[in-house]
């Protein structure tokens, strides 16, 4: 007999298990969900947790109530996912989102079923720098346009007090689709102690900063990772040129400096993202589809 019931602190264990199998393979999908110590519910069947529903809230994107049911293989098929959505967003007023990997159809399908579509989807390519050559002609078209690129080292006191509300209006203007609320971004460091100031290169104008783009460094001294890159809203009509002339040179710093490869996130939603995925050479990796509805 099935039996729902909200989530306790002995579960753990087994909601870690339960997400490993569910996620094989796909570690990010485990970590996404909170890696079983968010409350919910689980479905228990004769002592066994087969199953576990999660609805969560961000302060950062307060627009949608954030939903995940997750079954596993053995049990699927009889009902249990949709009980354990039904449990999980009864009462939920606001629209809902959930999100999952592309070769997860059958999780698709599921969400597709309770009203969600495809709002965004998220590349997650891998790039080397050594497959960038020459930049010159994308940095030529940006200082067309009457900016001066220089990295982070090469920046004066005072264009340096503007990097962290740059990167706030960046992540602003990137998240249209999904509002950021401005008192949450205040509260956050966009710089963060793994910020290599030799690969973070910025766009400037009039005294003014208008652009960014950077790499982090990571816990392996090879490989890097593609962190806020883009334009203020007011410089979007220069958004697609100064993306990518700051990415290119910021890979190859970071190629200077040892990184032999790179991963990024690239959302549907954000026009810069898809220009830098459809110029510069990516490996094609993981995707990622974010499904939202009332």
């Amino acid at each position: 007999m099935l039996t729902l019931r909200p989530t306790s602190p002995g579960d753990g264990h087994a909601l870690a298990e339960l997400l490993a199998v569910v996620w094989a393979g796909q570690e990010n999908g485990a970590a996404y969900h909170g890696g079983g110590r968010r409350p919910g519910v689980v479905a228990v069947c004769a002592g066994k947790l087969v199953g576990y529903g999660q609805l969560w809230h961000s302060r950062l994107h307060p627009t949608y109530a954030y939903a995940g049911v997750h079954v596993h293989p053995q049990w699927r098929g009889q009902g249990i996912g949709g009980e354990l959505w039904n449990a999980v967003t009864k009462d939920v007023e606001q629209p809902l989102k959930a999100k999952t990997y592309a070769t997860q159809s059958a999780a698709v399908r599921f969400l597709q079923r309770r009203g969600l579509r495809v709002s965004v989807e998220t590349l997650e390519p891998m790039l080397w720098p050594a497959d960038l050559e020459d930049v010159t002609p994308w940095v030529r078209a940006a200082e067309q346009l009457g900016f001066v690129l220089r990295p982070m080292t090469e920046l004066s006191d005072e264009l340096r007090t503007q990097l962290l509300p740059l990167h706030r209006e960046v992540y602003a203007h990137a998240h249209l689709h999904d509002p950021a609320c401005p008192e949450v971004m205040d509260e956050d460091d966009f710089l963060g102690d793994d910020l290599c100031p030799a690969w973070l290169y910025v766009a400037e104008r009039g005294g003014e900063l208008a652009g960014v783009s950077s790499v982090r460094r990571t816990a392996e001294p090879e490989t890097g990772e593609l962190a806020w890159f883009g334009v203020p809203q007011r410089w979007a009509a220069a958004g697609a040129p100064l993306t990518l002339a700051l990415t290119a040179l910021a890979v190859q710093a970071a190629g200077r400096g040892g990184v032999q490869s790179l991963s990024a996130e690239l959302d549907s939603a954000d026009s810069n993202a898809v220009h830098l995925g459809g110029v510069l050479l990516w490996v094609p990796g993981p995707r990622w589809l974010t499904l939202t509805g009332t």
